[in-house]
């Protein structure tokens, strides 16, 4: 039903034509580049902190991540449909699916557009370039030191290309975990479907504040730094640490969230 009403079919095509706009710009922009002077294939993605789009994309990030899926329990208390379907199925299936089915849905757009990206930049660019945007060495003391300060730095120097994908099916996770919020939000009492737009910005936005208000917070706390590819910090550790703790706690609060104010409706 979620497909069928076509809102999380616009959102993945809106993405997938960020990804081809972004493809076909470095297509444009690189065609007949010698090896030698050519970025690595994973620096030029969409969600790569070096291309243009990827600004735009976490400047509405909080937004978009709400449309596919994020509505579907509002709607259903909307139409009085959770009633019916609760007393079809049980509360229990009732409340396991809608959480799958919004994860996965969520996971589903935010992450396959980009995963495609991927197989499409290894396909158009050489594999063996191994240049920076910076225009910095990978032999120099610099590039060697920011590649530590990356999330995810290990994998990286396994392999970039496995370092892209698992990125981005983390970037896919912690948009349905949003999602899972989202829809935690609309079990209470909202008179407004707009509304819904407001818990995760306003969530992101108080965790981005809370390392002005609290300086000595060890780690970064603005999500724009920790979507994006490649950026560095200066304690890359604490930081990933810190995202999967937060998405992991979200996700459990969001899903008890749930489950209770459900319960307590059925009652």
């Amino acid at each position: 039903m979620i497909w069928q009403k076509k809102v999380a079919t616009v959102i993945f095509f809106l993405l997938m034509t960020l990804v081809l706009v972004n493809y076909f710009s470095n297509v444009w922009t690189y065609q007949g580049t010698d090896v030698v002077d050519m970025y690595h294939p994973m620096k030029l993605l969409t969600l790569s902190n070096w291309s243009k789009y990827s600004f735009y994309l976490m400047q509405y990030f909080p937004l978009l991540v709400v449309v596919p899926a994020g509505f579907a329990l509002f709607t259903d208390k909307q139409l009085n449909q959770y009633i019916f379907i609760q007393s079809r199925l049980g509360a229990r299936y009732y409340l396991l699916g809608k959480m799958i089915v919004v994860f996965s849905v969520t996971f589903f757009v935010f992450s396959v557009p980009f995963l495609i990206e991927i197989l499409l930049n290894l396909i158009a660019f050489p594999v063996s370039a191994v240049g920076d945007p910076s225009n910095i060495g990978i032999y120099d003391v610099s590039y060697i030191s920011g590649v530590h300060m990356q999330l995810f730095s290990g994998l990286y120097i396994q392999s970039p290309y496995l370092y892209a994908v698992v990125f981005t099916l983390f970037f896919g996770v912690f948009s349905g975990v949003l999602a899972l919020f989202t829809v935690a939000v609309s079990t209470f009492p909202i008179k407004f479907k707009v509304l819904l737009f407001l818990p995760v910005y306003l969530l992101l936005y108080l965790v981005s504040l809370s390392k002005q208000l609290i300086p000595t917070i060890p780690v970064d706390t603005n999500y724009f730094l920790y979507l994006p590819l490649f950026n560095l910090f200066y304690n890359p550790t604490g930081s990933l640490m810190a995202w999967v703790t937060f998405t992991v706690s979200l996700c459990l609060l969001s899903i008890l969230i749930i489950v209770v104010k459900m319960r307590r409706d059925a009652m």
